[in-house]
C-alpha cells in the first residue's frame, strides 16, 4: 500500500499546454537561412493515439509519422501511466516533413506523457491542443471500458474511434459498438482487425467467382476456421468477425437446438462449423487467423476452397523491378530541441534487393472443384501492417454497416463461449 499521491502544482498542466502552443508557433517561423527549403504546413484532421505504455508509444510514433505523409494531420500521441507514483505531464513537439517539389510539406506531431493523477486531466489537455473545426480520429490501443472517464471525454469529441481487437478482445469492440449506438452524435467505430480481414474476405469471395459456382455460395455445407493459439482458447476477434461476415453476407441464422448451436442457411440447410487451432510461432499475434476452409455443394458439384496463412514463412518480399520508383519518399522529422533535419531515406534499389529476407506472411488460396478454373494463388499480407493498416482504416467510409452487422452476429455467438479445439 502507498499513501496518496502529491497533487500536481496548480497550473502545471496549463503551463505545459501553453509551452506546446508556443513550440507549435515556432515550428512555422520562416527559416533564417535563405538556402533552407520553405516549410508548408498541411492539416486535414486531428489524429489522437492513446497508448498504455512508453514502449507502445515509441512503437507507434513511426507509424503515425508514416500515416501523416498521406493524411496530413495534427497527430497527438499520448502515453497514459495512471499507476505511476509521480504526477507529471510532459510534452514534445515535432514537425514531420516530406520533401515534395522542393518544399518541406509538414504535419505536426505532439507527444504527451501523463503520469499518476494527471491522467484524469489528460482529456482536457488533448482537447485544448486539437485544431478547431477539423474532424478527429481517436485510436485507442489497449483494453477499453466505456465507463472510463478518460475514454468518454476523448471519444465524445471524436468523429471516428479506431480500436485494435487483435491485441485486446472482440468483447471490447462489442461493448464500444453498443455504447456508440446508444446516443446520436457518438463516433463511428472501426477496428484494425477488421481491416486486416479485407484480404481474407476478398479471397473467400473469390471461391465463387466462376459463374458456374455462383449458386454454390448459397449452398455452403461446412466452414472451418483455425486460429494460432493453444487448444481450448476462445475464438478470437478475427475468427469471430470473419464468421459473422460469412453469416450476414449469406443469410445464415444462429439457432439453438437442444442446447446446441447450429447455423442454418436461408433454404433450411445446415452449415457445419469447425473451430480449431494451429501452433503459434514467435512473433505471431495471439488468436491470429491462420486457415479457412469452405465446402459447398450444388447440382451434384462439390467445391472445396481453402485459404491458408503461412505463419512466419520466412519467404522474401520481392522488390520493385529495377528502374521502377521505390514505394516511399524520405521522411524528415524536425524537433524544437534539435535544429537539424533527421532524414530517414528509403534503401537504394541495390540495398533493397540484398535485404529481402523478412517474413512475407503469405495467404495461399486453393480451389478444388471438378471444372477448369484457377486452383492456386498467393497473396502477400505485408501491406496490411503498421502504418498501411491504419492508413487504410482511416481512408474507409466512417460508417461501415457490414462491420456493424458482423459485430452484432458475433455478439450472439460469443454468448455461447465458442472454443477452438
Amino acid at each position: 500500500m502507498t499513501g496518496p499521491m502529491a497533487p500536481l502544482p496548480k497550473g502545471a498542466a496549463s503551463a505545459v499546454i501553453a509551452d506546446v502552443e508556443r513550440q507549435l508557433r515556432e515550428l512555422w517561423v520562416e527559416p533564417d537561412n535563405a538556402g533552407d527549403a520553405p516549410r508548408s504546413r498541411v492539416c486535414t484532421m486531428n489524429l489522437v493515439v492513446m497508448t498504455s505504455s512508453h514502449e507502445l508509444a515509441e512503437k507507434y510514433v513511426p507509424v503515425v509519422d508514416e500515416v501523416t505523409r498521406s493524411i496530413p494531420s495534427r497527430a497527438i500521441v499520448v502515453e497514459l501511466l495512471p499507476d505511476s507514483k509521480e504526477s507529471a505531464l510532459t510534452a514534445d513537439v515535432s514537425a514531420v516533413c516530406s520533401l515534395e517539389g522542393g518544399k518541406d510539406v509538414c504535419s505536426e506531431r505532439i507527444r504527451l506523457a501523463a503520469h499518476g493523477v494527471i491522467c484524469d486531466r489528460v482529456g482536457s489537455a488533448v482537447e485544448a491542443l486539437l485544431v478547431p473545426e477539423l474532424p478527429t480520429a481517436l485510436v485507442w490501443l489497449g483494453r477499453v471500458h466505456v465507463e472510463d472517464p478518460i475514454f468518454v471525454n476523448l471519444a465524445s469529441e471524436a468523429q471516428r474511434l479506431v480500436l485494435d481487437t487483435e491485441y485486446t478482445s472482440v468483447q471490447s469492440l462489442m461493448q464500444v459498438a453498443r455504447w456508440a449506438r446508444e446516443e446520436p452524435g457518438r463516433p463511428f467505430v472501426a477496428d484494425l482487425a477488421w481491416t486486416r480481414l479485407a484480404p481474407w474476405q476478398e479471397m473467400c469471395a473469390r471461391f465463387f467467382d466462376e459463374p458456374r459456382l455462383r449458386e454454390h455460395a448459397m449452398h455452403v455445407t461446412s466452414i472451418a476456421i483455425h486460429q494460432a493459439s493453444e487448444a481450448g482458447a476462445r475464438l478470437g476477434s478475427e475468427g469471430a468477425l470473419l464468421l459473422g461476415w460469412f453469416a450476414t453476407r449469406l443469410g445464415w441464422k444462429a439457432v439453438h437446438v437442444a442446447g446446441s448451436l447450429r447455423f442454418m442457411r436461408p433454404d433450411g440447410g445446415t452449415v457445419h462449423v469447425e473451430l480449431a487451432t494451429v501452433s503459434r510461432p514467435p512473433g505471431v499475434a495471439p488468436l491470429a487467423l491462420a486457415r479457412v476452409a469452405v465446402t459447398a455443394e450444388f447440382g451434384g458439384v462439390v467445391a472445396r476452397g481453402t485459404l491458408e496463412r503461412e505463419l512466419a514463412s520466412g519467404l522474401s518480399i520481392a522488390p520493385p523491378p529495377m528502374g521502377e520508383p521505390l514505394p516511399q519518399a524520405p521522411v524528415i522529422t524536425v524537433t524544437k530541441r534539435d535544429s537539424e533535419h533527421r532524414t530517414s531515406e528509403p534503401p537504394s534499389q541495390g540495398n533493397l534487393r540484398r535485404a529481402t529476407t523478412i517474413d512475407a506472411d503469405m495467404l495461399v488460396w486453393r480451389l478444388d472443384v471438378d471444372m477448369p478454373t484457377a486452383t492456386e494463388q498467393r497473396v502477400r499480407l505485408g501491406a496490411n501492417r503498421g502504418a498501411r493498416l491504419l492508413e487504410r482504416t482511416l481512408h474507409r467510409p466512417p460508417n461501415d454497416p457490414t462491420l456493424n452487422e458482423s459485430v452484432a452476429f458475433a455478439e450472439q455467438l460469443l454468448e455461447d463461449g465458442l472454443v477452438c479445439k
